[in-house]
């Protein structure tokens, strides 16, 4: 039968999540970890095989030499490699860049097959060759395949496998020369890797070919000049504040690390006694360095899933400094030294992972190929310039391996100086962002309406002071913020918002604030405002102002509303009737952020963004909703609890125990006197048939835990008509384990246990309620925070409406929306600007 209260609407859909586009990316990432694989072990034996055969005094040339053909093609073919990755498809570059491999495999075979150490140099140049071309292009592609929300995984990902390529191709070479030479001879067993090397690089082009294509963007056209354009490119490079300073870290990294490759070569040659071991050493120690960058590069994925976390970078920088200075102090080989081997490497990827991802992401799509090149060619001469440090030290100088890593330590430090100072409010950031992924776990939906660049006003319901943490967490891009300026009264608060650049708003400054807003608009800067003009403290969302509506229009910028779901319960909320004394409700604490489709300027006004909000948060709400079964055991773990005292004291002062009530549920024959009886059969009715009618018992109680009104002491209940005595009784006594009152004028008191005898007076509720949805809306208590109150009730309306419900308005009519169909609200007419339901 057709309800009187409703009007059949549409039917409630959840949003459809999107496929992660991540796991495309899976056979790109394998074959550049072969490569990187192959490169590393021809690198590795070479030095070993020199020693071997010309004497263990030339092992550390020779490995000066294998290091600077490694770098010497990325600096010579830079700008025609930057070039070739924007004007052709990058997929086909990658893909013949792999199977180019096997050309300096070919000519490296060849080396070893006349005993020619010349000639295996020319094919490890090529190999080199190769490298540089498809360098960029894998960089290149990755933003093109997986867009910037996952960017920074992506990164993390291939900057782990690169470097576990590098390390363990390393280890492997070394370890099989020294395994082979025995038996087989020197130049016997470097072919025998040559040929292993070969047959891998064959497998990594047949992994590679399952990769999609990508668009080819227009680019300029080959000009002779691209050759030499190395300086141009590199000025470019350094002109842009931002990709600078990524550009210059990243350079620092690989320098660092290869100067370290050269250090660790010659320390195994220091240590070991004969001509047999060295290999394995190095190799060994170098392993250990990939372990440690591999668990820094799944940590940075980890973190940066959905941003690009710069505030790793000093973390990273540091921990380099503090793992060097006990890498010098310790006793190699030993336990401690292999130790900090590992410190290096995941401090090192904590580093260079940020600093890679952020400069993908800002080269623009139609220059990456050239920025990225650009980069390698800066990358590479920071190498050869600490080669030649290194041949200096080592040939002119004399110093012992340990004597250079001390030196090593002061350029390193003071990068840790800088990047510490420069990203100080990053590193802090990332501290806050530690903290949520341990203490929460924040469930993001609707980034992808979310620009990647441009200003954007952020318009936000508010429940909590940790708000804006859980907003900068779950977006990518760095969102400031506008505040009321009573909270600058707090010193801790007032250095947070001069470290944030958050924007401050009074009745004395409000046009100055006003205007730097619309600037920072203008410059491209994500602003959020909460437009309640301060937290809710009764738990539902409360009228907005005109100003977000003003700012935007002024700015000339879209609104995205943002919802955030689940907060009221946190440590930071209002709920308890306090903020931060309580434990939250449970470990690690559940919530969500849902953002809205972007909202023109010149459409919006403050109601229509404040019904987006609520029906973001109506998404929210019912997503979070269980099944069935999960709704009927809920409720009967609640409805059996043990507990003890009196639920219900009847007009004529029949006191009925919890047990005694509790026991009437259970078996029907207990008769009990009414109306307990009568709610006995109700309760006992759910907990064997839990129906589809029975999910607003469930609602229900999950909206008023949401609100205020669990903080007091004792509410009155009228029994003004069926439906909203039937919302009640038994229920909210019974979940919410209070005791109820019946009075002689017909009204229920329902009271917290310890205030029975205490005489307080209790608050009396009003509002709205329908069979289909439940209760809608509630007047609330007022909440009072200092001089200030803010409401919760009103006279003469029915409330506000209660989470997870919102509104439109269709020819005159108020249709409510909720779990199930729209309602149509017959009993109300409007929504006042406070937020408050206005009756008929």
């Amino acid at each position: 039968m057709k309800s009187p209260w409703i009007r059949s609407r549409s039917k409630y859909n959840i949003m459809p999540n999107t496929m992660p586009a991540f796991r495309r990316t899976i056979p790109l990432l394998v074959s550049q970890t072969i490569g990187a694989f192959n490169d590393n072990a021809v690198k590795a034996f070479l030095p070993v095989l020199a020693a071997y055969h010309v004497g263990k005094e030339s092992m550390d040339l020779v490995n000066q030499q294998v290091s600077f053909l490694l770098i010497l093609p990325f600096i010579i073919f830079a700008p025609l490699a930057g070039w070739t990755a924007d004007r052709f498809s990058k997929k086909r570059v990658i893909g013949v860049s792999l199977l180019a491999q096997l050309i300096g495999l070919g000519i490296l075979a060849a080396g070893t097959s006349f005993q020619s150490l010349a000639i295996c140099m020319v094919g490890f140049f090529f190999l080199s060759t190769q490298s540089s071309f498809l360098s960029p292009a894998k960089k290149g592609i990755l933003k093109e395949m997986v867009g910037y929300e996952q960017l920074g995984k992506a990164v993390g990902w291939m900057e782990m496998l690169t470097i576990v390529g590098i390390l363990v191709g390393a280890f492997s070479g070394a370890v099989l020369f020294d395994r082979w030479v025995v038996g087989l001879g020197g130049w016997a067993t470097a072919q025998a890797i040559t040929l292993l090397i070969a047959g891998l690089a064959l497998v990594s082009w047949l992994v590679y070919l399952p990769t999609p294509e990508t668009k080819v963007l227009k680019t300029r056209p080959f000009h002779p000049q691209i050759l030499y354009s190395h300086l141009g490119d590199l000025v470019d490079l350094l002109k842009r504040p931002g990709i600078k300073w990524a550009a210059l870290g990243d350079a620092c990294f690989w320098a660092v690390g290869g100067f370290f490759y050269l250090l660790l070569v010659k320390l195994s040659g220091e240590v070991t006694v004969g001509k047999v071991g060295m290999g394995s050493l190095y190799g060994y120690w170098f392993l250990l360095m990939g372990m440690g960058i591999m668990v820094g590069c799944l940590f940075c994925a980890y973190l940066n899933r959905g941003r690009i976390e710069l505030g790793l970078c000093p973390i990273g920088a540091i921990g380099m400094t503090l793992s060097l200075v006990g890498l010098y102090q310790a006793t190699a080989p030993g336990g401690i030294f292999e130790l900090l081997c590992i410190s290096l490497g995941f401090f090192g990827a904590l580093f260079f992972v940020p600093l890679n991802g952020y400069l993908q992401d800002r080269a623009g799509e139609q220059e990456r190929g050239k920025i990225l090149a650009a980069s390698n060619l800066l990358t590479q001469l920071g190498g050869i310039s600490l080669i030649g440090t290194h041949a200096l030290f080592s040939n002119v100088f004399g110093m012992t391996a340990k004597e250079e890593m001390f030196v090593l330590i002061v350029p390193l430090g003071f990068v840790a100086l800088v990047s510490f100072i420069c990203l100080f409010e990053d590193f802090l950031r990332v501290w806050f962002h530690l903290f949520l992924r341990i203490f929460y776990r924040i469930k993001i939906e609707g980034m992808e309406n979310f620009p990647e660049r441009g200003g954007v006003l952020l318009v936000s319901n508010h429940l909590s002071y940790a708000d804006p943490v859980f907003i900068g967490a779950a977006f990518p891009r760095k969102v400031r913020y506008l505040a009321h300026a009573d909270l600058a009264n707090s010193r801790i608060l007032k250095w947070v918002f001069r470290l944030t650049e958050t924007l401050t708003i009074s009745s004395s400054k409000s046009l100055a604030s006003f205007r730097q807003s619309i600037e920072r608009l203008g410059r491209g800067v994500p602003l959020c405002l909460f437009a309640e003009g301060g937290i809710s403290r009764v738990g539902v969302t409360l009228g907005f102002k005109r100003g977000s509506v003003l700012l935007a229009k002024y700015g000339k910028v879209p609104i995205l509303p943002v919802y955030l779901d689940g907060v009221w319960g946190s440590v930071f909320s209002r709920s308890g009737g306090s903020f931060f004394w309580k434990f939250p409700r449970f470990f690690p604490y559940r919530m969500s952020v849902r953002v809205g489709s972007p909202i023109s300027f010149n459409q919006a006004s403050s109601e229509s963004v404040r019904q987006e909000v609520l029906e973001l948060g109506r998404l929210s709400f019912n997503q979070r909703m269980p099944s069935h079964e999960e709704m009927k055991y809920q409720l009967c773990r609640q409805i059996f609890r043990k507990r003890s005292g009196i639920f219900l004291i009847n007009q004529n002062g029949l006191e009925i125990k919890w047990d005694s009530f509790i026991e009437a549920i259970r078996d029907p024959i207990i008769e009990l006197p009414n109306p307990a009886n009568e709610w006995a059969k109700r309760v006992r009715a759910v907990t064997k048939h839990f129906a589809e009618g029975h999910r607003v018992i469930y609602t229900n109680w999950i909206r008023l835990k949401e609100t205020n009104l669990l903080n007091c002491e004792g509410l009155l209940i009228e029994k003004s008509s069926f439906v909203w005595y039937e919302q009640w009784f038994p229920w909210f006594p019974l979940l919410n384990n209070r005791t109820v009152l019946e009075s002689k004028t017909g009204e229920w008191e329902v009271l917290k246990k310890e205030t029975i005898k205490e005489g307080k007076s209790s608050y009396r509720v009003t509002g709205l309620a329908s069979p289909l949805n439940g209760l809608i809306a509630l007047n609330l208590p007022n909440e009072n925070e200092g001089d200030t109150i803010q409401p919760g009730h009103r006279h003469g309306t029915l409330g506000r409406l209660l989470p997870g419900f919102s509104y439109q308005s269709v020819s005159g009519e108020l249709i409510l929306k909720g779990l199930g169909i729209d309602e149509e609200l017959i009993k109300a007419r409007n929504v006042d600007p406070e937020g408050f339901l206005l009756p008929e």
